[in-house]
């Protein structure tokens, strides 16, 4: 009787090892099983990226004289903001310090766009 007893608990202990609890290919890598609607999600997601087009290049027709022109901007702009600095320090600051800026940021970051596109 004993050695019944032993042969149950090896047999069970044989048959969950040998069967593993779901199938790899529904288990995430987590170990947790992916539902039903998230892989037909996943999988409808996947077809739709295949089949979109890249964006459409646009053309800047930007001409050389707008391009420094706008250089010429950004120069008397930081050299306006130079000197608000140096008043600064004195305690006089300009009111429109912050929208210099601005605009020196907006300027830089398309005369970047334009000129990475030429």
């Amino acid at each position: 009787m004993a050695a019944y007893a032993l042969r149950i608990p090896l047999l069970l202990l044989i048959v969950i090892t040998a069967c593993p609890p779901a199938s790899s290919a529904l288990l995430q890598a987590g170990g947790t099983p992916i539902p039903p609607g998230r892989r037909a999600a996943n999988e409808a997601t996947r077809q739709a990226q295949q089949q979109i087009e890249p964006p459409a290049q646009v053309a800047h027709n930007v001409t050389s004289a707008e391009v420094m022109q706008q250089a010429d901007e950004l120069l008397s702009l930081a050299q306006q903001v130079r000197t608000d600095s140096q008043k600064a320090t004195q305690g006089l600051i300009a009111k429109d310090l912050k929208d210099k800026l601005k605009r020196i940021e907006k300027l830089s970051r398309r005369l970047r766009d334009e000129l990475a596109l030429q």
